[in-house]
């Protein structure tokens, strides 16, 4: 069963001879249950993208359906309450409340779509025993690793049992263990829980859970990866990355290091 189809979406910025087609014509459906890769180099269209199937921009032209809806026709006044209900999203900065504990930052997002504080203050804690938090649960963000800080906002977009969940550069801010550990909880949030999930990410370690690779280069998508580039090695973690897709460079030298995520860039900063 389809819980997302995407028909000729397009978007425009600007118009006449500045006008930037971000998104051109894209169609493709997702499954219930589905693990979605979208990978390309930056500048893409990939949040663009992204940011339109959350509702969070609109499209230029075209249709996005989500549970036999189409949020692109719907009164403006009704999204958040879509986005709230039907969308979890997950970011790459997390995103959280500093001044909120984790269960503080989970248990909001059922209170805004209704539920009284008792109920969501037990939910959010559920949610986050079962992703392993049960003993940082009540320690502000700034007291969390980053792996535990991308737990809590995984625990927040599920909060209201969305049916898909929408994840930019998931892996991004994280050292490879976490990283690790954030992709077994998406496999597990769709294989398990039967959502759908769509990840938007440079990581080359997401094609591992993915059911499916989408390649999106100038707004357009496809099925075909890009031809084979050159596979290099993180210096810190070690992880062989696609030198085309690599989120973090650096130059030292007139040499060019390539990174898997921000964490390790800052590691090799250090050294």
């Amino acid at each position: 069963m389809n819980i997302l189809t995407i028909q000729k979406v397009k978007k425009i910025f600007g118009s006449g001879e500045t006008a930037v087609k971000a998104v051109d014509d894209v169609s493709f459906d997702v499954k219930q249950g589905e693990i979605l890769l979208i990978m390309g180099p930056s500048g893409s269209g990939k949040t663009t993208l992204l940011s339109m199937i959350g509702g969070l921009l609109t499209p230029t032209s075209g249709s996005v359906i989500i549970g036999g809806t189409d949020i692109t026709k719907v009164a403006k006044n009704r999204l958040p309450d879509i986005r709230l209900r039907a969308i979890g999203f997950v970011f790459q900065s997390f995103n959280l409340f500093q001044n909120l504990s984790g269960v503080e930052n989970v248990q909001y997002a059922g209170e805004l779509a209704g539920q009284s504080s008792t109920k969501a203050r037990q939910k959010a804690e559920a949610i986050l025993n079962e992703l392993h938090l049960e003993k940082r649960m009540r320690a502000l963000p700034a007291e969390l690793s980053g792996g535990q800080q991308q737990r809590v906002s995984i625990a927040r977009a599920l909060m209201n049992d969305p049916k898909i969940v929408l994840a930019d550069e998931p892996t991004g801010n994280l050292d490879s263990q976490s990283g690790h550990e954030v992709m077994m909880l998406f496999h597990n949030i769709a294989k398990e829980d039967r959502r759908s999930v769509i990840i938007v990410s440079h990581d080359q370690r997401i094609k591992d859970i993915a059911d499916r690779t989408l390649w999106i280069e100038d707004g357009r998508v496809s099925d075909a990866p890009p031809e084979p580039q050159a596979l290099v090695r993180d210096p810190v973690c070690g992880m062989r990355i696609d030198s085309r897709y690599a989120p973090f460079s650096k130059t030292v030298k007139g040499k060019i290091f390539k990174f898997c995520s921000k964490d390790c860039l800052e590691k090799f900063n250090r050294r």
